[in-house]
């Protein structure tokens, strides 16, 4: 039982090290698209597949997501491999609703529209460079200090799961021989211990720089470029909502 525990803490950290990790530079359709277009069009089609239960209409939603990952060299593999948690989360969530009121239908379509939500987001992330999507928002004219914010909170929660995850490996390599459950907790309590200790140490000095940089976000100095690939992208857009809407 604590071996399944000590694998699904790793397997756990794993995923959200990868969910938020941005090491995926392969050219593609969107990587092509600016920045400013590509958020403003992919916010809309997750507007699009949340705002409705009706299971035709998300699956549009989510069948030009899946499409447009692959115009952008985006592996299936990979796009599952980063979505596949939330939405296994949300439809155990909803699942006793499937089972006790009958709700199959209601099920089904929340646990799609997380999916189609999880998957438009990583199109955005895994496209953009992430001092991108906060130029972006300045773009956007959101407010500085919630921009400013959200890249720090980035910084250390990827900062934070890639140490737990040095440390789970670290801790694995060691490890000679099987532990019995008193071992397993003393081990654990100073594995915890310092995680703790190396991510606030780490951490200060990540602010330290983002100060030392400048903790204003500059807004892009070029004006916003409509090419080739960003009109292909809205003509893109406005067809998959033509067919949303005659669903």
């Amino acid at each position: 039982m604590i071996e399944v525990i000590d694998k699904s803490i790793k397997t756990a950290t794993e995923y959200f090290h990868n969910f938020f990790s941005q090491e995926y530079f392969r050219f593609g359709f969107l990587q092509s698209v600016d920045p400013r277009v590509k958020f403003i069009c992919l916010v809309i089609l997750l507007i699009a597949g949340i705002i409705t239960f009706e299971i035709p209409k998300i699956l549009a939603i989510a069948f030009s997501a899946v499409v447009l990952a692959r115009l952008s060299n985006i592996y299936f593999r990979t796009l599952i491999s980063r979505v596949w948690l939330f939405t296994t989360f949300s439809f155990l969530i909803v699942l006793p609703l499937a089972i006790f009121e009958g709700k199959i239908v209601y099920t089904f379509a929340f646990t799609l529209r997380v999916f189609t939500a999880i998957t438009l987001l990583q199109l955005l992330v895994l496209t953009t460079p992430f001092n991108e999507i906060l130029l972006t928002l300045r773009f956007f004219r959101i407010p500085e200090t919630f921009v400013f914010t959200l890249g720090l909170t980035y910084r250390y929660i990827h900062l934070m799961f890639s140490e737990l995850l040095r440390i789970l490996i670290a801790r694995e390599s060691r490890r000679l021989k099987k532990m019995n459950f008193r071992e397993i907790w003393k081990n654990g309590g100073k594995v915890l211990g310092s995680f703790f200790i190396r991510v606030f140490e780490k951490g200060e000095k990540v602010h330290l720089a983002m100060t030392l940089r400048g903790d204003k976000i500059k807004c892009y100095s070029h004006p916003l470029k409509i090419d080739k690939s960003e009109i292909l992208f809205i003509i893109y857009v406005l067809v998959v909502l033509t067919w949303w809407a005659m669903l």
